[in-house]
């Protein structure tokens, strides 16, 4: 199957970004025309087809589809504007006028890209009239900008970027022109989505592994279990497994011992089954009276995805989380309050000057990513050793090991106490060192 984008634009921009299009025979184009902005919910979000990756005609209409979750920065992009296609706006407007324009009103450019245009060129003498680009509502007052500054006197002519803006300063007699990407620059966002597509789809097939293991244990209560409820607790799970399997069209294995495994791909895998798990996982642990920990493993091989999930489950002891592991060995934490923002970490490095540092302190990689990741998902300056037993899941006495050892390497360093209220020695808090 082809790769598809979607152009999207009013029908003049989106004929223009068709006309490159004819350098990329293998891919399929599809136009989305509008004539208001706000007609975008219904363009995209309604269309069946899938599209692997959009082009926007503009600054505008891509960050009206950003803000309303139509699309995201992964999957759509805009042709940016360079200072070339304003000079050959400008050049027009002066060939079409016959006279060279000194003020000038232009809409969408920051004032720092115009300031550094104009120094660049030696342009001092052209005086700019700018109105940055803020969000997809500035449209609304792009006519009287440029209107008003005519009137007065201020400027001698209106570049614009917007086709709404563009036809309605016709309208009003005021001597305005429009501003469109290059060519190069439609022709580069092209080549751009065309092998973020390729590369999403080689993602998206890789294997991924859906790891659920059970713990059967009962805390010294099985004689009191009879063997026939614990087979119907168990057999409860499984359905609710083959659901889920059954949900991201996978291949359900038990394999022994309390451990279960579904065999899909990575495409099948998106946040509302990522939601699904995590809301499986508590209903399960609501009416049975078994632990479980799921772990979610992608890999360029089966082999590869199975030890991510191994991997994963090791870093999950957080009750109703679900813990992804990619081919790169990132892990993050899912949980069902936080699903836009998870913990992200990687287990392989810290920094070559970290990693030194750390060497010989008897302490992982993998819990010293983890306590950086967590000082910086929740936003602390200052933690202590019970912030690492909840963090790492382990004791009291090895956390305050690992924050000695942390010490001693010149990593971390005391910062304050804090008084806990109970008989004793305040409990130390601690920061690292240079931040």
């Amino acid at each position: 199957m082809n790769i598809c984008i979607g152009i999207v634009g009013p029908e003049d921009s989106v004929k223009q970004i068709l006309t490159v299009t004819s350098e990329f025979p293998n891919v399929d184009f599809i136009p989305f025309i509008y004539t208001d902005v706000y007609q975008l919910d219904e363009l995209i979000g309604n269309h069946p087809k899938p599209i692997d990756q959009w082009l926007f005609s503009g600054l505008l209409n891509y960050h009206y589809a950003l803000e309303k979750g139509l699309v995201n920065a992964n999957n759509a992009t805009y042709p940016p504007l360079y200072g070339s296609g304003f000079f050959g706006t400008l050049l027009e407007a002066q060939l079409t006028e016959n006279k060279v324009f000194q003020k000038i009103s232009i809409d969408t450019f920051s004032n720092e890209e115009i300031e550094k245009v104009r120094s660049f060129y030696n342009l001092k003498k052209l005086q700019f009239t700018n109105y940055p680009f803020s969000n997809y509502t500035y449209i609304h007052e792009l006519v009287g900008f440029h209107e008003r500054l005519y009137e007065e006197g201020k400027t001698e002519v209106a570049i614009t970027s917007t086709s709404f803006a563009y036809h309605h300063l016709k309208k009003k007699n005021v001597p305005v022109y429009r501003i469109k990407p290059s060519y190069l620059s439609i022709k580069l966002s092209l080549e751009m989505l065309v092998e973020r597509a390729h590369a999403n789809r080689f993602k998206q097939s890789q294997i991924a592994i859906i790891g659920c293991s059970v713990n059967f244990q009962l805390n010294g209560r099985e004689n009191l279990y009879s063997n026939y409820k614990w087979k119907q607790e168990e057999l409860d799970i499984k359905k609710d497994l083959l659901s889920l399997a059954e949900k991201v069209n996978g291949s359900f294995v038990s394999l022994g011992n309390g451990f279960y495994v579904i065999y899909t791909n990575r495409g099948e895998i998106d946040r509302n089954i990522e939601k699904y798990i995590i809301q499986l996982n508590q209903k399960i642990n609501e009416f049975h009276p078994f632990k479980l920990r799921f772990s979610i493993g992608f890999g360029e091989n089966a082999n590869q995805a199975e030890q991510h999930v191994h991997l994963g489950l090791k870093h999950n002891q957080e009750e109703y989380s679900v813990v992804i592991v990619d081919e790169s060995q990132n892990i993050s934490i899912l949980e069902e309050n936080e699903m836009h923002h998870p913990v992200q970490y990687s287990t392989k490095s810290t920094g070559k000057e970290w990693e030194q540092k750390i060497k010989n302190l008897g302490i992982s990689v993998s819990a010293m990513t983890k306590i950086i990741a967590m000082v910086n998902h929740y936003h602390r300056s200052e933690f202590s050793s019970k912030d690492l037993m909840g963090w790492l899941s382990t004791s009291d006495r090895n956390a305050r090991r690992i924050l000695q050892q942390l010490e001693k390497g010149g990593i971390i360093k005391q910062c304050g106490e804090i008084q806990t209220g109970d008989r004793g020695r305040p409990m130390k808090l601690y920061c690292f060192c240079g931040r």
